[in-house]
């Protein structure tokens, strides 16, 4: 199966989203929800892990908006991210 690219999310498209819940988002949900969408466009999430992250954001008390948008919105890097491998390695000879 050949994987497609991802589909980045505007923030119009993740508003449009909150007409199934029969309620307008505030501002800062639909900040977050775009930054949301745009973690599973980059993890590659399938559709119900998508869905599963809108519901929990539409949970999340307002208390914790900003520091929710906080995190999705940080560039994650990883103790692999700060090492080059090296390619020029020597062989201990006993």
């Amino acid at each position: 199966m050949k994987k497609q690219a991802p589909k980045h999310t505007t923030a119009t498209e993740a508003r449009s989203g909150m007409a199934e819940t029969g309620r307008k988002p505030t501002p800062l949900q639909a900040q977050v929800l775009l930054a949301a969408r745009r973690r599973c466009d980059d993890m590659g999430d399938s559709q119900a892990a998508r869905d599963q992250m809108k519901r929990e954001v539409l949970e999340a008390p307002a208390e914790l908006l900003p520091d929710l948008l906080t995190a999705l919105s940080t560039v994650r890097i990883t103790r692999a991210d700060l090492f080059q491998p090296t390619t020029d390695r020597k062989e201990c000879k006993p």
